[in-house]
């Protein structure tokens, strides 16, 4: 053990693997009280698959400078024991300060105790530091190692907020994240990590359960080259397979693999180079059905519903599975996103200033910075929609205003263009929906209004009520014109709400959201995207349409996700639907007549230029000729 107590800088591979024996070995000394048996086992000789996948993969990580580790794992694959063997030994060798961190006070006192029986159970022969303190919120060691034990809470509390304060941690484990309930606490415990610590060690572990802190957390780690993923699913766990000949076997093995059993363990094998066996796939497909059909003829559906397969996944993308039911079909989305979306746009970034003459718009410096993506810049005597949803406006926990622009047709609408951004109040909304406006109605253009008035959106509607009296008034002077504003609102059309069921003329201007109108909206936005009458663009955009359940009459996005940009999406079909959508059908005005409009004048742009530049030669061949017979009479003249 002494040639790992001292703290060197960096690991490499050499030491990874020295430090990796270093652990098997205290594994073979370590002994726990198991679940399955009545005595206390050794676990080095009880290691799952799973857990060996885990341990390498750290390992591997520490040898390459990565010392953050998020694992994402299938129920009962042992990997909280592995990961707390591992804070102990590593508490052991090194001299640090850890915290191990749980959901509840019940999991917390159930950890400590398993770690105190580690240290009483382990072979007096094996050289470890002994236990020289222990209470109810940390162990320390005879090293001077110390591990606190904290529970983050299932809800979000003032002392969860401070998860981790006033602690240099070098050290940390987590576990089950997906029953966390408090993200300022783990952004608090965040700030508390060692950064330069060569020996520092950081592990997250859960199971999935929804979209929640945890996918959070995961998405991001994906995203981010320090953080090493790491998936184990319930095929690493060496029992969970049926024995053949068991009637659990005779029943489910009959029938013929399913198109889904065929996509996931080929699924399974690329990316975790491990065969699914068919003692495995029936033990799984009971665990999706119990009650599997007798008849043998009966073609069965083994894919389980979202509730088993997010305790029970295959691979990663299987994991996180929403509760609700799904809103938007994933076939669909898939299909607009193989037509449609695209990645090739122009990232803008917008300044405040004072006022809207101060306001101002440039190329994002950064991936961070990007405020407006266009997919498609103005095109001239075009008709446009542009509609906002103000951050908490039609949803409380929405804090990300959203702005569309949608080119439209009689036949359809295309995303041309799209705000998000969370720091922005709502005048200064009010500015950037009125540069849009002003961009996209150019000279002879129609662009129709829609914003959301519930929450902020009152205050951005009157923003640009004001605006207008500022312009009409000349209360900016020059600046408007010699910036090229001047005509911002010139061709903009509100939106006017008129009840569908009334059978008075009564209208108001905007839209405010209630229950009855998000589902008429939501209802509408999956009619266009599943036909294609709408085409998105934005990858966010469908993102967010991944992620919307219904359940009864709520329609939203699933567990903590946002669906900012899907909400202002429905306005806009609601605009265009009501009021744009019978205006261009009038002048037959299709995407095919645009878009041949557009070849028409391409072509005569063409013969244009050809029958000028054939003037211009034939101008050209005409002077030449006059220069030739004048050359001949110069030269006649001189032979006389």
């Amino acid at each position: 053990m002494d040639g790992f107590t001292r703290v060197v800088e960096g690991w490499g591979t050499a030491r990874a693997e020295a430090t990796k024996a270093a652990f098997y070995e205290f594994l073979n000394h370590c002994r726990i009280t198991s679940k399955e048996s009545s005595e206390a086992i050794v676990l080095g000789h009880h290691l799952y698959d799973s857990q060996i996948r885990v341990i390498d993969a750290v390992f591997a990580g520490l040898a390459i400078g990565k010392h953050d580790f998020k694992v994402l794992k299938s129920r009962q694959l042992g990997i909280s024991t592995i990961v707390r063997a591992l804070m102990l030994f590593w508490a052991g060798i090194f001299e640090v300060k850890g915290a191990l961190v749980f959901h509840t006070r019940e999991a917390l006192d159930d950890a400590r105790l398993e770690l105190l029986d580690m240290l009483a159970n382990m072979d007096p022969k094996y050289r470890f530091p002994r236990k020289q303190a222990a209470n109810a919120t940390s162990i320390t060691l005879a090293n001077k190692s110390r591990v606190g034990m904290l529970a983050a809470g299932v809800k979000e509390t003032k002392g969860a907020n401070a998860l981790g304060a006033g602690r240099g941690l070098s050290l940390v484990h987590r576990s089950e994240l997906c029953s966390y309930g408090n993200a300022a606490g783990l952004e608090s415990m965040r700030h508390s990590l060692a950064r330069v610590n060569p020996n520092r060690l950081f592990i997250d572990e859960s199971t999935a359960r929804g979209a929640n802190l945890w996918k959070d957390i995961w998405d991001e780690a994906l995203l981010d080259d320090d953080c090493v993923c790491v998936f184990v699913g319930w095929w690493s766990h060496p029992d969970q397979r049926a024995a053949r000949g068991s009637a659990t076997f005779e029943k489910y093995s009959k029938f013929p693999l399913t198109d889904d059993e065929k996509r996931k363990i080929k699924a399974v094998k690329d990316l975790y180079d491990y065969e699914i066996t068919l003692e495995q796939l029936v033990w799984i497909r009971k665990e999706m059905d119990v009650d599997a059909a007798e008849d043998e003829s009966d073609r069965k559906d083994f894919s389980g519903d979202p509730l088993r397969i997010q305790e029970q996944p295959w691979v990663a993308d299987d994991a996180f599975q929403m509760t609700g039911a799904v809103f938007f079909d994933p076939a669909k989305l898939t299909d607009q996103m193989n037509k449609w979306v695209s990645k090739k746009y122009q990232e803008y970034t917008f300044a405040a200033g004072f006022d809207f003459v101060d306001f101002q718009c440039f190329p994002a410096p950064n991936r961070r910075s990007v405020h407006l993506k266009v997919w498609e810049e103005p095109v001239e005597d075009s008709t446009y929609i542009i509609a906002a949803d103000p951050a908490y406006g039609i949803n409380e926990h929405n804090d990300r205003s959203a702005v569309q622009v949608l080119r439209a047709y009689s036949d359809g609408l295309d995303q041309v263009a799209e705000y998000a951004w969370p720091l922005i109040d709502a005048q200064q909304l009010a500015w950037v929906i009125a540069a849009l406006e002003a961009w996209y109605s150019g000279e002879r253009s129609e662009v129709f209004r829609i914003i959301e008035l519930n929450g902020p959106g009152e205050a951005t509607w009157r923003e640009l009520r004001s605006l207008k009296q500022k312009i009409q008034y000349s209360y900016f002077g020059t600046q408007l014109a010699d910036r090229g504003l001047q005509n911002v609102q010139r061709n903009v059309k509100n939106y006017l709400f008129a009840r569908s069921d009334g059978m008075a003329p009564g209208q108001s201007f905007m839209w405010k959201t209630s229950m009855q109108l998000k589902i008429a909206i939501m209802e509408r936005l999956r009619d266009f995207t599943n036909t294609g009458v709408l085409r998105l663009r934005s990858m966010e955009t469908l993102e967010e349409m991944r992620v919307i359940t219904r359940e009864g009459d709520s329609i939203g996005a699933d567990g903590s996700h946002h669906d900012d940009r899907v909400l202002s999406l429905a306005m806009a079909c609601r605009q265009w639907d009501d009021s744009v959508r019978a205006r261009l059908m009038r002048s037959k005005r299709t995407r095919e007549a645009e878009a041949s409009k557009r070849r028409m004048s391409l072509v005569d742009a063409v013969k244009t230029y050809n029958e000028a530049q054939f003037s211009r030669f034939l101008a050209g061949r005409s002077v030449q000729r006059q220069a030739e017979v004048r050359a001949a009479q110069i030269a006649a003249w001189r032979r006389r």
